[in-house]
Order: C-alpha cells, then structure tokens, then sequence
C-alpha cells in the first residue's frame, strides 16, 4: 500500500504542518486483512489534512497511543473516507483540515490508521473572565495545529469535551466545546450555564452571521444580537438561550444541528 500527503498552505486559523512527500496513496478500506487494532479506547484528534478521499490526524491531548509505530509519520494517523462513521439516515460528514473527531487506531505494518471516524461537533460558548477562571482549572496545553489558543485536558476527562480557550483580546472569553451534540449540550449547561437552578438557564453562543437564518425556528426563541461581537476568523453576532435546562438542552442540539445542515 501505498501513501502520499503533499503540502498544504496554512489559513487564518488552522496551522497545517508540512509533510515530506512519503511515498503513499490510497490503501485498502477497513477489510484490509492486516489491520490489528491497537487499543479499544477511543482517541480524540485533529484533522491536519484532507484531500477528499484520504487525510491525516494528530491526536490531541491527553489521548496518546502506546505502540511502537506511533511516532512514524512526525506521529501523524492516516485516515481514509471508507473509514469514516456515518449515523442511520445522515450523510458523510463532512471533513476539512481542523475538523476535531474521534477514531479508533489500527496499525498494519505501514504505521497506524484511523478506523470508525466519528466527526465531533464544536459549539462557542462565551463567558465572563471572571466565569472563564471559575471554570479553567489545571495546566493548558498547546498544539502547533490549533493556533491562537489552548486546551484544557483535565477537562477533557471531567466532561468528556475537548475544551478549547481561544486567546483573542475580547472583553469576555470565547470557549470552543468539541464532542457529540447531546454530550456537548449537556457540558455547555452544566458548566457554561448561569441564572438560578434548573428552572431557568442562561447560555451565551456565537453565531456566525452568515448562518442567522438557520436558527429563526429554534426552541426557546434565542435572542440574537443585533451586531457583530467577534470579527475574527468568522463574523459572529451573540446569541442568547434563556429557559430551563430541558429546554436549553434541546435548544442547543438543535442549534448544533442547523450549524452543520442536519435535520
């Protein structure tokens, strides 16, 4: 088998790594007779780079991988589309450099690969600095591919999200939830939530403005800014749940839903 990553330009956003031509191309699907899994559990990782039917993803802490291969390909994990998970009714997802998702790994004598990819949904919540300290506790971590920001790994372990803090100079903090919808929901409400109980909740999301059309139908009636509050990497404007925790949580699965298209 054989495969290959060529260079790709890094954006406002997402730092790509460049990798060495390394002599591969398509491989087998997930038939493939030499593939042995490598650990049951799940990891959780970035997609560097995708070209449509093949791409690369580099785990993102605290998830490591104890095998012997894992440092091959600057520790690097081949992923091919055949290998990508795709719910009942929905279609595949849809992959881009810096898409967050979950995989298990296998290695076949060529070095490791990712099996049954589970594309993870991301939700920006925006809180207080003085909320933001409250909740970001323990050591951050940096990774060369998600630029101006850090990640929280303890977290990651507390609420089963990957949490990422971005750095940018705003009078309030912007948090990037990671994690499928109903496990995203559950840690935005639980840990990003304000106002008293469960009778009544209060979330603050970015929204980027070309996608205010797709939530005018949201449980709740969200109450959306009426200018922008974020200029970069996207325009965004705020958007405001208030409801109880049952129906915020729906609210935001909906939300999470309509951002990425699905019904």
């Amino acid at each position: 088998m054989a495969r290959a990553a060529g260079r790709k330009v890094s954006g406002a956003q997402w730092k790509v790594k460049e990798e060495a031509a390394w002599g591969w191309g398509p491989k087998d699907g997930p038939e493939n007779p030499q593939r042995q899994r490598v650990q049951e559990d799940r990891c959780v990782g970035l997609i560097t780079e995708w070209r449509g039917y093949m791409g690369w993803i580099a785990p993102i802490a605290p998830f490591s991988i104890d095998h012997d291969q894992a440092s091959k390909h600057w520790g690097l994990i081949y992923v091919t589309k055949q290998d990508l998970a795709v719910l009942p009714g929905a279609h595949l997802p849809w992959m881009r450099a810096g898409r967050v998702v979950d995989f298990l790994v296998y290695s076949d004598g060529d070095g490791l690969g990712a099996e049954d990819v589970r594309a993870l949904s991301p939700l920006r919540v925006t809180l207080t600095h003085a909320e933001a300290r409250a909740l970001l506790k323990g050591r951050p971590e940096r990774s060369e591919y998600l630029t101006d920001s850090e990640q929280y790994p303890n977290l990651m372990r507390d609420l089963g999200v990957l949490v990422r803090k971005y750095s940018w100079p705003l009078p309030f903090v912007t948090l990037e939830l990671w994690g499928h919808m109903e496990d995203v929901a559950a840690a935005a409400l639980e840990y990003c939530s304000s106002a008293g109980g469960a009778e009544h909740r209060r979330l603050q999301l970015l929204l980027p403005e070309d996608k205010i059309a797709q939530v005018e139908d949201l449980p709740g009636n969200p109450k959306v800014s009426t200018h922008t509050v974020v200029q970069t990497p996207v325009p965004c404007r705020s958007l405001v749940m208030e409801s109880s925790a049952e129906d915020c949580r729906k609210a935001v699965v909906a939300f999470l839903r309509a951002m990425e298209g699905r019904p």
